[in-house]
């Protein structure tokens, strides 16, 4: 069997829609990889792209020697390992590699149409975590991969608890419920001076220094056995008799009935700040990376700040300060770097913050200004501008140079609060809304917040009365037959003229039309007016073009949506196959048996079917064949590399050839190049749309496009 049809016959049998686990993605603090090892290349493709879908990065190997000599280059987390393949098969490639120190901790998965006892006991005994059959049961992969790398990084967790508690500075000991130690770890023997050995069975009370009194140790036991867990200072004596200043943290370890088993204490060694209280008050009010003050010490100037302005009369500006794009690069280049950068930023801050004014690092990557004595707002709004400046320069680290920006959130004193903790709160507010609109810029609180809400409010009101006042206006795209070059059709695509504020993106008012069911009104009127102009250029040209209309899944899902349908088709006079109505995988994939009565009353009334964005859903392909379907569209995201990617070549190649196989039409979406128009028809693709003929364009621009076309294409003639 070939990769494709043992793909399409492992999809027969499920409805796969994966689902990413995005918590089990970052434990690990990296994309999870996966290595793909198959002879066969059309399996190989898809594996990889059905890996790539669940939120995983691949490498590919065609047969096991070439899988164990790429590992130590890759080191993937799990491999799926076909049986048979030449120069090394899989199971003695997965034998191999589990005998091998270094790699025995790689998951190995057998995929194999092999399905007897022996095949399948063999590949236990070789090492396999897990055995998957051909034709390939797409869920049942998806939960064993996700399983076996929840495993890894499990694993992965507890040894690094082991390091942690080996490793830490911090001296930790375990006692049981009755307070007698059972672990410590090396820094309490290197800490209190006591081995090991000598303090396992031992009560917890050796360590006491006598410096607390009974009451003491009652209220930290009664703290614990109430709230399970205690933190404070605490006094206690090395083995040679000094006494020293802890910080403790005691937790209790309770079982699932709710009953204490043992308890963790982790203590700081407080010697030398208790030497220095210079040192000690410094540390509690200032970032250690930074230097620069910390979220307390800028809590504690911001009100002094305030009470000085209330005398005053003054205003005083709070800015919030948070960076755009620090974590990527954190977590890809490391702390170090990241450290590093912060530490350049907050340079950067220091030379442009007026003398009088505060900056602290509040922590992460947000750092805090107070700006005193403002006499307007402006003084804060070029401030924050001078940041974003300055901020946005690139940062050389190591002889790499790095991008961030700022997103700046302000509040204004009296204005937006008069106590420390609301302005921070609403200065936190405006960041974030700085974020949502595009980062990279600074937002006031009062002002700007209001004037979004409103905005929203403006648009929805202007939006329930838009069709009304008639502002409403269809854009046609054309659709051209690929191997003749004639205009066989157009997509109409629904604009928003608004009397004020122009033409209204899509992407502002349709989700907006969505989410509060206006959808259903606007709905109606587009596909009213497709089907009208449509008859109209009919008339005019005597040539039936199809009109193609997008449908939104609440429209669809309405009880009466299929007599709406024929209805309006029968009173625009338009021949029903002139008309194509496309619906999303989503759409399709919502109550099965619903969508098949609907659109078999609409297939048997003559209105053509497309599945819209084809690829981007993994909608099961058993329903694709009991669906009475005419066209599948391939979503423009697999077209736009189609000449540079080999997977997205590979996929379009395999959705084309399915759709043929089921006596399906195939329509490309954005089409921008010749190169990818060449791809398309060496394929045999039917139909093609896309900047490469023409935008959406208004009804009289697409009628004169239109004309002329039928005037150069009076003779067939193709493309290429």
């Amino acid at each position: 069997m070939c990769g494709v049809c043992g793909f399409i016959s492992g999809l027969e049998h499920t409805m796969v829609t994966p689902v990413v686990d995005k918590h089990t993605l970052e434990q690990n603090g990296r994309t999870p990889l996966v290595m793909v090892v198959d002879d066969d290349t059309a399996i190989q493709t898809l594996l990889c792209h059905f890996m790539k879908k669940i939120g995983w990065s691949y490498v590919t190997a065609m047969h096991g020697q070439e899988a164990i000599d790429l590992i130590p280059k890759c080191q993937p987390d799990v491999i799926l390992m076909d049986a048979k393949m030449p120069v090394l098969d899989g199971f003695e490639a997965c034998k191999r590699i589990k005998e091998n120190p270094v790699t025995a901790h790689i998951q190995v998965l057998i995929i194999t149409s092999l399905e007897d006892d022996e095949s399948i006991n063999h590949a236990y005994e070789v090492g396999a975590s897990d055995y998957v059959p051909k034709p390939i049961h797409w869920v049942s992969l998806q939960n064993r991969v996700q399983f076996l790398y929840k495993m890894m990084v499990a694993e992965r967790q507890l040894m690094l608890t082991a390091k942690v508690f080996e490793n830490t500075t911090e001296g930790i000991v375990v006692t049981d419920s009755t307070a007698c130690i059972t672990n410590v770890n090396p820094s309490f023997e290197a800490i209190t001076g006591y081995d090991r050995g000598s303090v396992l069975g031992q009560n917890i009370s050796i360590l006491q220094s006598g410096r607390h009194d009974r009451r003491f140790y009652g209220k930290m036991w009664q703290t614990l056995l109430t709230a399970g867990k205690w933190q404070g200072e605490v006094w206690n004596r090395r083995k040679n008799g000094e006494i020293y200043p802890q910080w403790v943290n005691i937790s209790a370890i309770r079982t699932g009935d709710g009953q204490t088993e043992s308890y963790v204490g982790v203590f700081t060694d407080l010697t030398r700040i208790k030497e220095s209280e210079e040192n000690l008050l410094y540390l509690s009010g200032h970032d250690a990376l930074t230097e620069l003050p910390n979220r307390l010490l800028f809590h504690d100037r911001l009100n002094q700040t305030l009470v000085e302005s209330a005398d005053s009369g003054s205003i005083v500006a709070v800015l919030i300060v948070d960076l755009d794009r620090f974590k990527v690069i954190n977590d890809s280049m490391g702390h170090e770097v990241g450290d590093s950068l912060l530490c350049e930023v907050a340079t950067r801050l220091r030379a442009i913050c007026p003398a009088k004014a505060t900056l602290a690092r509040l922590g992460g990557d947000e750092f805090g200004i107070v700006l005193p004595n403002m006499t307007q707002n402006r003084d804060a709004a070029l401030l924050a501008q001078e940041v974003l400046t300055r901020v946005a320069q690139p940062i050389t680290i190591s002889e790499v140079e790095f991008a961030v920006g700022a997103s700046i959130g302000m509040t204004v004193y009296p204005l937006d609060g008069e106590k420390p903790s609301v302005l921070m709160r609403n200065a936190e507010s405006a960041m974030y809304h700085a974020k949502q609109s595009g980062r990279n810029n600074f937002q006031f609180y009062r002002s700007e917040l209001n004037t979004a809400s409103l905005a929203r409010i403006l648009l929805e009101s202007g939006l329930r009365n838009a069709v009304d006042r008639q502002e409403f206006l269809l854009f046609y795209q054309p659709q051209m037959e690929l191997a003749t070059g004639k205009l066989i059709g157009m997509e109409a695509l629904i604009r928003w003229q608004h009397p004020e504020q122009g033409m209204v993106s899509p992407g502002e008012f349709i989700p907006l039309a969505e989410e509060t069911g206006l959808v259903i009104p606007m709905g109606q009127w587009a596909l009213k007016e497709a089907c009208r102009q449509s008859k109209v250029w009919m008339d005019q040209t005597g040539v039936p073009l199809r009109i193609s209309v997008n449908l939104s899944g609440i429209q669809f899902r309405l009880p009466d949506f299929t007599e709406m349908v024929m209805r309006t088709v029968g009173e625009s006079g338009l021949p029903p196959h002139c008309l194509e109505l496309e619906l999303t995988e989503s759409i399709a994939m919502g109550d099965v048996e619903e969508t098949l009565e609907k659109l078999t009353i609409l297939s048997r009334f003559g209105v053509l079917l497309a599945i819209d964005d084809f690829g981007t859903g993994f909608s099961s392909l058993s329903y694709l064949k009991k669906f009475p379907i005419d066209t599948l569209k391939i979503d423009q995201s697999f077209v736009r590399n189609c000449t540079r990617d080999p997977e997205d070549a590979a996929i379009i190649r395999a959705f084309i050839n399915l759709a043929h196989s089921l006596n399906l039409e195939v329509i490309a979406e954005g089409v921008e190049h010749l190169e990818q128009l060449e791809f398309l028809a060496q394929e045999s693709c039917d139909e093609i749309q896309g900047y490469f003929y023409g935008r959406p364009l208004s009804g009289d621009k697409f009628e004169m496009f239109m004309l002329d076309a039928f005037a150069k294409k009076a003779q067939p003639q193709t493309l290429l």
